[in-house]
């Protein structure tokens, strides 16, 4: 009986203790992609963010694909702009991985040849971003997340299409 007490109050400890910590899940868009995005609180100066969701490609230059991101965000300040709702600027380094297509430039003895290809990328991330949290829980967010990395298909190389992410992306997230 004792066990069961114990392991029970551990339970509803672990329980209270996370969802003690605000969290936010919604939709992230940009030149880039879409997204689901889910944030998780740390502490009031801190918190993570994942996305996973659709490479959208670039047109002619490659195709769609599927790309994952974690990002460990710092706010750097908590600027008093309105009466109502709060605001926060934000930024911090993070990781990507995913399958994507890519424009792949090779040389072929005498002709240079343009291709799309599809493989895998892993790139690292830096994402700098504000943010506005309604007095009701709604969350609006404008940020830019460059990759710099590696894409592994037919040929290696550089991850051309990573620095479309100095495009702001927009977000919105339900608060709970």
């Amino acid at each position: 009986m004792k066990r069961f007490i114990i392991i029970l109050s551990l339970i509803l400890g672990i329980s209270a203790v996370s969802m003690a910590q605000p969290r936010a899940a919604g939709i992230r868009i940009g030149a880039t992609g879409l997204d689901a995005s889910y944030q998780h609180s740390l502490n009031w100066n801190t918190f993570v963010q994942g996305d996973m969701g659709l490479d959208f490609g670039s047109g002619t230059d490659a195709g769609a694909g599927f790309r994952m991101a974690a990002t460990y965000n710092m706010v750097w300040a908590r600027p008093a702009w309105t009466d109502m709702g709060t605001w926060a600027l934000y930024a911090g380094p993070g990781v990507s991985l995913g399958y994507v297509g890519d424009k792949v430039t090779y040389k072929n003895e005498l002709t240079k040849i343009n291709t799309r290809d599809h493989g895998f990328m892993f790139a690292l991330a830096a994402q700098a971003g504000i943010e506005y949290n309604f007095d009701f829980p709604l969350q609006l967010a404008a940020d830019i997340r460059p990759y710099i990395g590696l894409h592994v298909g037919q040929k290696a190389g550089f991850y051309g299409r990573g620095l479309l992410g100095l495009i702001p992306t927009l977000s919105a997230r339900y608060r709970f």
